[in-house]
Parts: structure tokens; sequence; C-alpha cells
């Protein structure tokens, strides 16, 4: 399958709601190991750029977004993303306009994509308007609103044709835009892989939250060394999808770094068809 464009090749995809999908996310998406300006091995989680990802199959981004108050608004410059420092990627550049043209290849006309708006650096209550006005003006025509969120995806792709994107703010947040993804985290940077993996147990055992958009963070930190750890293995054994029974049917969205080395994308692929089949 071409993961650039699963959903949309997947029609039985289409009686799911979007908080009933199992989603690939990327942690820390802009954090990348093609950006200019990350020179830290502890800042880099990710092997490409956020587009890249999109094409690779991830359907989350979870972006920071630092202000840089020297540049207008409306410049690319003026909202960069940041893990410590900032990733020299900037939101409109390499997210914004990179969406814009991935839909512009028909093929890829039903793929939903969430941008989680996760972090926020150098913001004042007037350049959160600024920013939301910046994305209604260049991204608006591509965004789901709140109030259609119940819809299934045959209902979008139907009724609301162009309509992909889901803005979802990690603040207050007026109009069409989403709250912001709730993202369970353990709390610390080093746990070891089997401390994770009991973290995440707790919340599969607790169930959904009432949020509509639910994430598991599965990222670490090695100890010492202080670099986002590589435990694609243990992802892949994991998520691994087989049946309704499996792990993986206790989440909505998993958040990995590293996000193309594992199978999550197949994994989750895989769970969401079983999860629309289930559907009477």
């Amino acid at each position: 399958m071409n993961k650039e464009n699963w959903m949309g090749s997947l029609p039985e995809l289409g009686r799911l709601r979007i908080d009933q999908l199992v989603l690939p996310g990327s942690h820390d998406s802009g954090a990348d190991k093609q950006s200019d300006s990350l020179t830290l091995p502890q800042e880099i989680t990710q092997d490409v750029s956020c587009i890249e990802q999109i094409r690779g199959g991830i359907r989350v981004l979870d972006l920071r977004v630092r202000a840089n108050r020297e540049y207008l608004p409306d410049s690319p410059n003026r909202y960069k993303l940041f893990h410590l420092n900032t990733s020299g990627r900037t939101l409109l550049g390499d997210v914004i306009y990179e969406l814009n043209k991935f839909y512009g290849k028909p093929e890829n006309a039903k793929e939903i994509v969430i941008l989680d708006f996760h972090q926020f650096d150098n913001f004042s209550p007037n350049e959160h308007r600024w920013l939301q006005g910046v994305l209604d003006k260049y991204i608006g025509q591509r965004l789901i609103p709140w109030h259609l969120k119940d819809l299934t995806l045959d209902q979008l792709w139907r009724d609301h044709p162009g309509k992909t994107v889901v803005i979802a703010y990690n603040t207050e947040s007026p109009g069409a835009h989403w709250d912001g993804v709730y993202q369970a985290w353990i709390g610390r940077n080093t746990p070891t892989t089997s401390e994770l993996k009991a973290f995440m147990d707790e919340v599969a055992a607790e169930g959904r939250e009432l949020d509509p958009l639910h994430a598991i963070q599965c990222a670490k930190y090695n100890k010492g060394v202080f670099t986002p750890d590589d435990f694609s293995d243990k992802i892949d054994e994991w998520f691994e999808s087989r049946d309704l029974g499996s792990y993986i049917q206790n989440f909505h969205i998993i958040n990995t770094d590293w996000s193309l080395r594992s199978r999550i994308v197949d994994n989750c692929i895989h769970a969401s068809l079983l999860r629309a089949r289930n559907i009477p």
C-alpha cells in the first residue's frame, strides 16, 4: 500500500469518525535530522521533515511553535518550530505550504491530518489571535470545524469535500479549531522501557478520556547520553495489530520518536481497518 494516501485507499474507513481511528503520530515532529539548525543530538527526534512524515503515513503532527517577533505575522519566519532550540523549520514554509501542495494531488484528497499545536513560546493573547488568523488565511479552506466532529469520514468526504485538516490548539481557541490533543505522558524523560510499558498499561486500563483527541506518548530518552531512544523493536512488539483484542486497540493516537523506523503506521492502518469492519 502507498502510505501517502492510505485513508483514501481504504473506503471501509469511511464508517469511522476521526476519534474512532487509530492514528500514527510523531513526537516533536519538527525536530528532524534534515533540519539545518539542530546540532545537539538530544534535540533530534525524527529522521525526516514533517511533510515526509505525512507522506510516510503519519497523520498527527506534534507541533511546538515559537513566535519570532522581529518578523511580521505573515512572514514565514514569524512562527518557527522548536524543541529546546528553534529547529529552523517554519510553520508556514515547512508545514502549511507543504500540506497545501500535498493536497494538490487528487489521490491525497481524502487524507485526514491533525496538526496538534501542543506548546507555544514567546506568545501573548494577541500572538495567538495573529497565529490563528494566519492559519485561517493559508489553510482555512481545508479545516474541519469542531461542529463536524461527529461526522464519519464518509460524511466528511461526501458532504464536505476538501475539509481534511484538524487544527488542535492547546489553549483557548475560538472558531473552527479543536481543543488540543490530550497527551498521556509518563511525566519523566528517562524511564526504562519496562516502566514506560507499565505506564501505558495503566492508561490502557483506564480507558479513553472524554477528550475526542487522545494520545499516548510512547517516547523516552536514553539515560546517560540523554538522546531520544530508538526502541522500534518494542514498539513493533507492543502495537502489533492482529485482531480486535490486540493491545493497540486501547489507543487513539500513538506518538513516537523515530516514527518511520517502526511499523507503527502499518499497525495503525490495520487496527483502524479492523475497527471499521466491526461496525454493523
